[in-house]
């Protein structure tokens, strides 16, 4: 009976060990690659704009775009972000509810921040921060376009199938801004400037693309 329990207790060492052995080679066997290039696309949704008489509706749409990141250590990385969406404007009179077509328009960023990695193996969860500049193109050339800073932040999964080709999975949330006002004041031989600024919209977006490391 005895030689029965050891050996059982020996069978159990054994695959212990080769379980951990083969979980390490598993989260190990992944190098981290100094640049990656990630295309995606998902779908974009976006807030309305208020106005006195009622609200400009930017139609929820799929969006598409790619990311460009370079490594600068083990967990944290620069990136480059390009984030597209072609929407229709209408407008929703805010007595009448009624809604009326006005144009199409493209929604462009360009963003460039930081992306950390929280882990090193084959799943690596993350967080982006971005600051740049969103660009609006109305296809109606009588109506002029704005460009606007922005910031966005989000977060998501990167799953590693090789060291070169991974999943990415991830949310979003883009913000533009415009600056109401600015002020240059100086007090004893210092200089500053003031700038009071407010969002008009709030957009998100779920995004899945693959990434190719090298």
């Amino acid at each position: 009976m005895n030689s029965s329990i050891f050996q059982k207790a020996r069978i159990f060492l054994l695959s212990s060990i080769s379980i951990v052995v083969f979980a390490s080679s598993i989260f190990a066997q992944y190098t981290l690659q100094q640049f990656e290039i990630t295309p995606f696309a998902g779908y974009f949704l976006s807030s309305n704009l208020n106005t006195l008489d009622g609200e400009l509706v930017i139609d929820h749409n799929f969006n598409y775009g790619a990311a460009v990141d370079i490594r600068i250590s083990d967990d944290l990385l620069i990136e480059f972000l390009y984030d597209r969406l072609n929407t229709e404007v209408r407008f929703r009179q805010e007595y009448f509810d009624t809604v009326k077509y006005l144009f199409d328009m493209s929604v462009e960023y360009f963003q460039a921040g930081a992306h950390v990695e929280t882990e090193t193996g084959s799943f690596r969860p993350f967080a982006v921060f971005t600051l740049g500049a969103t660009y609006f193109k109305p296809t109606d050339e009588k109506i002029n376009s704005e460009l606007e800073f922005s910031f966005t932040a989000g977060g998501g999964i990167k799953y590693y199938f090789t060291e070169n080709l991974a999943a990415r999975l991830q949310w979003r949330f883009l913000v533009p801004v415009y600056f109401s006002s600015a002020s240059i004041f100086c007090s004893d031989g210092y200089c500053g400037i003031f700038i009071s600024g407010g969002t008009y919209i709030l957009q998100y977006d779920l995004t899945a693309g693959l990434a190719f490391s090298f």
